[in-house]
Order: structure tokens, then C-alpha cells, then sequence
């Protein structure tokens, strides 16, 4: 029961989590689809001017608890003993709160429960059979945690006219430095015991004297999925505080952008003028002889053709040029990190867009500080796991 009501109360972590493992944030897992392989349903609403709304919900486990077990527990402490007016009040007023708390921050149960699970599937320890090596590996990236949450909406619940307007609004709340800070603070250590607790009943595939074995996480592989996950949320706060540091290097970053798509129109056009080149000389294959107004024609196209390609591949080059100078300017501001450059890029373009929405550099200053200190926690809790 005690780990359940957790399961409950961590939902509420949930800005701090989507933030650095982003806002929002994301594929299923099979276990997941199972269940329910649709998350969006459109439901139409009557309201004043008899609008049509989406109602974007998860759909899938939401599994039965009560929200409010932790301030019934808090009551089953003074036993023998009933609670006064004052008392009776103050736990009145936490349960409105935190009434109040869900249904503006359109997170359900649901979310806690898929992430740890993502987690827990994310990661392989040394020997097994998705793991052969003798190094602990945990496949999470932004990439993926948005691919799951950001663009499949699990576990959030918000009513807009559209998918993308019900993304925004998720994203307007998630990324309020404030929330995340008192979500931080209040429920850090219940998100990360949570974790332990559900890795504790987590099996693996293990290979053991060529065999393959079946059996739970040992205290030893749970610390270093620990200290995996730390290590992911201080690489992603270090990309993330040089970002918010450095106006010249989104200023690259938009260049880069701008560049790339660039590119992919001389591409577009490179590919016209050779589908064209290419009827001609059909064209004249068929009329086997010379034809003056057909040579004409393909001499013009490879006039083009040529341009085209002196354009796409300067295009090409100004553009890795620039990839090139914001990947070494990130790694080397940060030696230590992690990542590759296609993560950190993404990290980048992930940033831009959270820019080009109206969110401040100081936002995301705040988010990396409180990936730091998560971070932290879970390389002490980890560490407390070998004591």
C-alpha cells in the first residue's frame, strides 16, 4: 500500500523530469501498446459558443489510488488520539490543494508509471542478452523521451482545439521555472525510491555459463542504473547551462538551421533538373538521330544541373562547417560529456524551438540547475545503496 500511495504522490514530479528528460516530451513500449495503442481521442464539447475541443487524454493503465493516502497517514500517527479543528482544516486544505494541483497541471497517474518503466526497459546491465559487454548500458535520449511523451501526449490530459495547441499548452506549464523548482524539492526522493523500489521486481535476461537465466536486479546493477541515469541528467544540464549562456551560440545554432534547409532546397531543385535531363535524353534516345531543339534543351539542363550542384554542395559545407563549430565549441566548454554529436545537437534544435516559442534562455538556465541538483541525488542515493 505505502509503495502505491508513492506511486501517486511522484506524478507530481513530473515538470522536473519532462524538463530534463524535457519537456515533453517521447515510442511506447510493447508492454504499452497492449494496453492501448491509441493516447489521443477528439471528443467534441458543448461550451458557450458551441466550440469544438479535443480532449487530449491518456488512455491506457490508470491505475486506482488515492490521492490523498499520504495525509490519511499522516492522521493514523496520532493513534488513539482525534484531530482538532485546526488539524482537521489543515488537511482539508491539502487535499483541494493538491485536487487543485492536477487538474491545472493536466498530468495523470499514468505518466510516473510509463516513465519509470521506460527507465527500467532503457536500461541493460553487463551480460545479459540485449548486453553482452561487461559495461552497464541505459539507452535514454531527448530524442526518445520526446519521440514518447512530447509527440504522443502519454499520460497528460488537457483539452485544446488541436494536438499541436494541447502540446503547447503542456509545454507552458511544464516549463514554468517555478513549478519545476517546487516540484524538485518536494518530490525528488520519492521519484528516485520509486525507481529503486520497482527495479527491486524488475527481471533481466542474464547469460550465466552460456546459459540464459531469469532473475531480478541485484543492489549492485540497481546503484549503477543510478548512476547511469545521474550521469544522463548532468550531461543534459551541462549542454543545457552552456545554451542558455551563450547568445552567439544560438545565434550559430539559427544559422546552422537556416543553412540546412537551404541545403535541402538546392537538393530539391538538384533532383528536378536531373529528372528532367533525364526525360530529354530519353526523348532523344527514341527519336534515334540527332535533334537540334532536344540538344538544345540538354545542354541548357546542364548548364543548370551544374549550378545546382555548385549551389547544394557550398550549401552542404557552410552548413557542416557550422555543426562543426557549435559541436567542438559545446564539448569543449563541458570535457567530460557523455554524449554523441547527434545527441547533442538534437539538445540544441530541442532548445531553439523552446526559444522560438516565447521561452527565455533564464528558463532553461533554470532547468539545467535543477538537473544539477537532481543529478546529485541520485548519485547519492546510489552510493547509499552500497553501504
Amino acid at each position: 500500500m505505502a509503495r502505491k500511495n508513492i506511486q501517486i504522490v511522484s506524478v507530481l514530479l513530473i515538470g522536473i523530469v519532462a524538463g530534463f528528460l524535457g519537456g515533453y516530451l517521447f515510442k511506447q513500449s510493447s508492454k504499452l501498446k497492449q494496453v492501448n495503442n491509441s493516447l489521443i481521442t477528439a471528443q467534441q464539447k458543448s461550451s458557450n459558443n458551441t466550440k469544438k475541443e479535443f480532449s487530449v487524454e491518456e488512455k491506457g493503465k490508470i491505475f486506482k489510488k488515492d490521492l490523498f493516502k499520504e495525509l490519511a497517514k499522516k492522521n493514523d500517527q496520532n493513534v488513539g488520539k482525534e484531530l482538532g479543528e485546526r488539524e482537521k482544516k489543515e488537511v482539508s486544505k491539502q487535499e483541494s490543494s493538491f485536487k487543485r494541483w492536477i487538474n491545472e497541471y493536466v498530468i495523470t497517474p499514468y505518466f510516473i508509471d510509463d516513465l519509470v518503466e521506460f527507465i527500467l526497459n532503457s536500461y541493460q546491465p553487463p551480460n545479459t542478452q540485449d548486453n553482452p559487454t561487461n559495461q552497464p548500458k541505459l539507452n535514454v535520449s531527448l530524442r526518445a523521451l520526446n519521440a514518447r511523451y512530447g509527440l504522443e501526449l502519454i499520460g497528460f490530459k488537457v483539452e485544446a482545439t488541436s494536438i499541436e495547441k494541447a502540446r503547447k499548452k503542456i509545454l507552458k506549464k511544464i516549463m514554468d521555472p517555478d513549478l519545476l523548482k517546487a516540484q524538485y524539492e518536494h518530490f525528488i526522493d520519492i521519484f528516485i525510491n520509486e525507481l529503486i523500489d520497482r527495479a527491486k521486481e524488475t527481471n533481466k535476461v542474464f547469460t550465466e555459463h552460456g546459459k540464459a537465466v531469469k532473475h531480478e536486479l541485484n543492489k549492485e546493477q540497481i546503484k549503477e542504473l543510478l548512476i547511469l541515469l545521474s550521469k544522463y541528467v548532468h550531461d543534459l544540464s551541462d549542454v543545457l547551462s552552456t545554451l542558455s549562456a551563450d547568445k552567439n551560440l544560438l545565434s550559430n545554432l539559427e544559422k546552422y538551421l537556416d543553412e540546412e534547409a537551404r541545403s535541402m532546397h538546392y537538393n530539391f531543385v538538384l533532383n528536378q533538373i536531373l529528372n528532367n535531363y533525364n526525360l530529354e535524353k530519353q526523348k532523344l534516345a527514341r527519336k534515334k538521330s540527332n535533334n537540334a531543339d532536344i540538344e538544345k534543351i540538354l545542354e541548357e539542363l546542364e548548364k543548370k544541373k551544374n549550378k545546382a550542384l555548385k549551389d547544394y554542395e557550398m550549401s552542404i559545407k557552410r552548413r557542416e562547417r557550422l555543426r562543426t563549430e557549435i559541436i567542438n565549441f559545446i564539448e569543449k566548454k563541458n570535457p567530460e560529456l557523455s554524449f554523441n554529436s547527434s545527441e547533442i545537437l538534437y539538445i540544441c534544435e530541442w532548445v531553439h524551438r523552446r526559444i522560438k516559442e516565447g521561452h527565455s534562455l533564464d528558463t532553461i538556465k533554470q532547468i539545467a540547475l535543477i538537473l544539477d541538483l537532481a543529478g546529485d541525488k541520485m548519485r547519492q542515493k546510489a552510493e547509499e545503496l552500497s553501504l
